[in-house]
């Protein structure tokens, strides 16, 4: 399963940023009514991450859409839907419906006026956690954020 949605703005479509942003947006929108919001990490060394699997039934289809099977189990009905779900630098499904846990990152500023959510902050954490390319979050609300390296490197709403 492989991911090749289409660019729609000014995020670049060569990097990772600009893939893992499109992605998480065309889930976004795919997405029905009862879209509980995404936590997606892209990285090459899985093993290596402070992750725990929350379902141990979980099977990822070999064909079809990466963007559309990650919003059909990000439907709050979908026993799948909780959890980050990890993807490879070439943003095809891992493993999906991980507990995610990185340390936390004290020197870290948020601005004051921006709500943010304990999903917000695991994926700016574990940005910057070895062996992690890229981590992104979407949600009805909060919009589509990307990280990389410790910091938000690329937002809508």
């Amino acid at each position: 399963m492989s991911y090749s949605g289409h660019m729609q703005n000014s995020v670049s479509d060569t990097g990772i940023v600009g893939r893992l942003h499109h992605l998480l947006r065309d889930v976004r929108r795919q997405s029905g009514k009862s879209f509980s919001g995404i936590g997606i990490i892209v990285t090459g060394l899985p093993e290596r991450l402070p992750m725990f699997p929350l379902r141990a039934n979980a099977i990822i289809p070999e064909t079809g859409s990466t963007a559309a099977f990650l919003a059909t189990i990000s439907d709050e009905n979908n026993e799948f839907h909780d959890g980050f779900h990890v993807l490879s630098p070439d943003l095809e499904i891992t493993s999906i419906s991980m507990y995610f846990s990185p340390p936390i990152i004290r020197e870290t500023e948020i601005e004051p006026e921006r709500r943010v959510g304990g999903r917000y902050m695991a994926a700016l954490f574990g940005s910057a956690l070895p062996g992690v390319i890229a981590t992104g979050i979407a949600s009805h609300g909060s919009g589509v954020a990307v990280f990389e390296s410790g910091r938000e490197v690329s937002s809508e709403t």
